[in-house]
């Protein structure tokens, strides 16, 4: 079987890291080697799962791992897989930083995490990887990477025959050292983007919950994901109000009722599921519920 990655996208808040983390509960109880990975700088997994999770893939059930990056960690990693074409970029801003700090970085946290998850998708050790995405846009980087490295190693090749001997001279090798790993992350970067929108390989879930804002964010992420191509199969809409009758409650389910009719109308062609508010924060063994609410139930299918 190939590696399947369902990733979970959303507003902060909404609750992509239950989802995330009891889709995994659902997956690895059906005999799938589960992975819950977290691409959130603001880890909530061993919160939410109620375990403690190490730096590396950490088995914390049968068939299930959980993997929350240390963002220190993976930049000292990431900074000596890439330490000449790093070198080089930010002295050009004449720019010292230590390889820890560079996760830090606007932009270079999502190279990082591509990076890793590039390792994971190509291990083998794993069924199905569950991403529980930062908020909002995290894919949006798997699939603008290609570019971006594109356009650096052109604008490096342009000035090879200029720089890249001098560069040679100045350290044995420098220069083809940043060509080898402009290459070699732009590859990564072509595979995740290309697994991204491979319908048979990655499933994306948008959560959201019955409000305004979060309703029109979620709108507006699956419209900008869908322009680049990936198609957004399924959403979650969380904090549904079920049960009491009182008037706040009957004026606030029928706000509720409005956007959720709204998301089922708009988005017809695909599975919306729908989850009660459960009266609590929802951790530990609360999860099996909601992996059979959304699965267990049919609304949802892996």
């Amino acid at each position: 079987m190939s590696v399947r990655l369902i990733y979970v996208a959303g507003k902060g808040g909404v609750g992509k890291s239950v989802c995330s983390a009891s889709t995994a509960l659902w997956t690895s109880g059906k005999g799938l080697e589960t992975l819950a990975f977290s691409m959130d700088p603001a880890h909530s997994l061993s919160d939410i799962l109620e375990v403690s999770i190490g730096k590396q893939p950490t088995k914390i059930g049968e068939k299930l791992y959980a993997f929350e990056p240390d963002i220190q960690e993976e930049s000292r990693q990431f900074y000596q897989r890439y330490r000449h074409m790093l070198t080089a970029l930010f002295g050009l801003f004449e720019l010292e930083v230590k390889p820890e700090d560079f996760g830090h970085f606007p932009g270079l946290s999502d190279f990082i995490f591509m990076d890793k998850l590039y390792d994971i998708f190509t291990s083998g050790k794993f069924d199905v990887v569950v991403i529980d995405s930062a908020p909002t846009a995290m894919v949006l980087p798997l699939l603008n990477l290609p570019s971006v490295t594109t356009g650096f190693i052109t604008r490096v090749m342009g000035m090879k025959s200029k720089w890249m001997g001098m560069l040679n001279v100045l350290e044995s090798g420098f220069g083809d050292a940043i060509l080898g790993e402009i290459r070699s992350l732009r590859v990564k970067s072509e595979t995740m983007r290309n697994a991204l929108l491979d319908k048979k390989t990655s499933t994306i879930t948008v959560v959201t919950i019955p409000e305004k804002a979060a309703v029109l964010e979620s709108q507006r992420l699956i419209d900008t994901v869908e322009s680049h191509g990936v198609y957004v199969s399924s959403i979650i809409i969380n904090h549904v109000m079920e049960g009491c009758d009182c008037d706040y409650c009957r004026r606030k389910k029928a706000s509720q009722v409005s956007y959720i009719d709204d998301l089922k109308s708009r988005y017809a062609s695909k599975r919306v599921a729908i989850l009660p508010d459960y009266g609590g924060e929802v951790k530990g063994p609360s999860l099996s519920q909601v992996a059979d609410d959304l699965y267990g139930k049919g609304q949802l299918v892996i």
